[in-house]
């Protein structure tokens, strides 16, 4: 890892006035601990993961100390080729309001995002196709959209042949067509306010041996039927990044797998816990999963 030793009270509790304005900003590094799951001596998940349990569970995943490092002195050092996750400049149509209607997040967010894609990626096809937002606590009792609280365990959000699978559900008769062209699974993550709690993090796709992706199941509430997932076992050398005060017009772009060979194949990613930055504002944010083609 890229750190051995965690202090949980490196700095004092950081109110927003103390904050430096990102315009004279220096990087912000800090030390914490991230769920990466506990496999057997045959290399398998000791248990699936939970819906809803978005801590690490015990009998199941192990707390690792790591340091995560600030990208935003260079951020445009970083590519979804060569890392697995990407911070692009992006201003949309939709206030902050506007996100507690779900059909409104379908009618005018999903081709907001993309045409981004489309162009910031050069593709040619993409399909956003499902959403989380995501609140540190408490569900805004106005709004017509499930809430979900941010997720702390090492992960990816699908696998290889989830993705496969995904992308015959959704696209239906032009899926055999689209899965003969390169093909990838994005999720696009975006702050409904500036983020300093519970920022997303996300391990270095070139730090991570394919060995250390184990597939896990996601157990889902109410008998619905449990989901695929990668998890990461614990390893040397993983290098963890953020983008320090991520704004509502910065969106990170995280690779769940791309078909193509010689690149960063899939990053995983945790929402992790800043101990100089607890007492400050819930975070609040919109992660939108994309299905996305090239011409290749």
């Amino acid at each position: 890892m890229s750190t051995s030793t965690v202090t949980q009270s490196v700095r004092p509790s950081a109110t927003l006035d103390s904050l430096p304005p990102i315009s004279t900003h220096k990087p912000h590094d800090f030390e914490t601990e991230l769920g990466y799951v506990r496999v057997s001596d045959d290399g398998i998940a000791l248990g699936p993961s939970t819906w809803g349990k978005t801590d690490h569970e015990e009998d199941r995943d192990q707390l690792v100390p790591v340091t995560i490092h600030d990208v935003r002195p260079r951020q445009e050092a970083f590519s979804l080729d060569k890392n697995g996750f990407r911070i692009v400049k992006h201003r949309t149509v939709m206030n902050k309001d506007d996100y507690l209607d779900d059909e409104n997040i379908k009618k005018t967010y999903y081709p907001d995002l993309e045409q981004m894609i489309k162009a910031a990626l050069g593709a040619s096809v993409v399909k956003v196709y499902h959403h989380l937002l995501r609140h540190s606590s408490s569900p805004n009792p106005e709004s017509s959209v499930t809430l979900t609280r941010p997720f702390y365990k090492v992960h990816v959000d699908s696998t290889p042949n989830g993705v496969v699978e995904t992308i015959k559900h959704f696209l239906g008769p032009q899926a055999d067509t689209l899965l003969q062209k390169r093909y990838a699974m994005i999720n696009a993550w975006r702050p409904l306010k500036p983020v300093y709690k519970d920022p997303l993090t996300y391990l270095d796709a070139s730090t991570v041996p394919d060995e250390a992706f184990i597939p896990r199941e996601l157990n889902m509430p109410d008998g619905r039927p449990s989901l695929k997932s990668t998890a990461v076992k614990v390893g040397e050398g993983h290098m963890w990044y953020y983008l320090y005060g991520q704004d509502v017009d910065e969106v990170a772009l995280v690779r769940c797998w791309d078909s193509k060979d010689g690149v960063a194949k899939r990053c995983p990613h945790s929402a992790a816990r800043d101990p100089a930055m607890e007492d400050l504002e819930d975070r609040e944010s919109i992660e939108a999963r994309c299905l996305v083609f090239w011409d290749e």
